[in-house]
């Protein structure tokens, strides 16, 4: 803790923006690992001596770096380094998406490019957990089509896609899905509600049923058949 301590006495503050300075002091501590998950900063009371500044300076600080999935606050023990959750970035990605006005032809590109592996990762890491899962939402989004149920559709179809990077087992495939997910569900509501594209469930299973027989190259290559034949429903629009 003592070394913890002379970290925060070496930061110069500027003026303005003082409270976002400490956040990002502390945020670059953390990717440096000089702070690991289950650190305990000093108290706001040390933290605001050791930088020269007031409580609620240091507060606000905190509550920043909270937002941003860096620490956890315990009531009567102290404020923790922890891990982020993936849908903390998966919340950053969508407030990008809108921010920056990406297309829906954006998003398609890049589900075109990270899909197709996450399915072989899929294939070669699902436990039978997962494949339970998978099968599960399989079983929800079939029953939807053929209920043109418009409701349940996208919920499903999403859900599929976002248990399929979570069989993956990769922590940054989950957070990037994590981030795509809204953004997909409201765009594969305008796909069904648009057109009904005629095997669009059973590319679904012909992804499931290659990520259930542990097949990486067939569950790569069926997620690329499912992606690139998934209509542009923006550009169409546009036509």
């Amino acid at each position: 803790m003592d070394s913890h301590r002379a970290l925060f006495q070496t930061f110069e503050l500027r003026r303005e923006n003082v409270n976002e300075q400490i956040a990002d002091m502390v945020q670059e501590m953390i990717n440096s690992q000089k702070l690991r998950v289950g650190d305990r900063l000093p108290s706001e009371r040390e933290l605001a001596r050791l930088l020269g500044v007031n409580r609620a300076t240091v507060r606000e600080s905190i509550r920043i770096l909270q937002q941003r999935g860096l620490v956890d606050m315990r009531i009567g023990s102290g404020t923790y380094v922890t891990q982020v959750p993936p849908q903390i970035v998966g919340q950053a990605i969508e407030r990008y998406f809108a921010s920056r006005e990406c297309s829906q032809k954006d998003l398609q590109v890049v589900r075109t490019v990270i899909e197709p592996e996450i399915a072989a990762l899929a294939a070669t890491h699902a436990s039978e957990d997962d494949l339970a899962n998978l099968g599960h939402l399989l079983n929800r989004l079939e029953a939807a089509w053929l209920a043109s149920d418009t409701e349940e559709l996208p919920d499903a179809d999403a859900n599929f896609h976002l248990s399929l990077a979570a069989a993956s087992h990769n922590e940054l495939f989950i957070a990037i899905v994590n981030g795509l997910s809204l953004i997909m569900k409201q765009w594969i509501n305008t796909t069904h509600r648009l057109q009904r594209v005629a095997d669009s469930h059973i590319q679904h299973r012909r992804v499931y049923e290659a990520v259930a027989d542990r097949d990486p190259d067939r569950a790569r290559e069926a997620m690329r058949v499912h992606m690139v034949t998934t209509p542009m429903v923006e550009d169409e629009a546009n036509d």
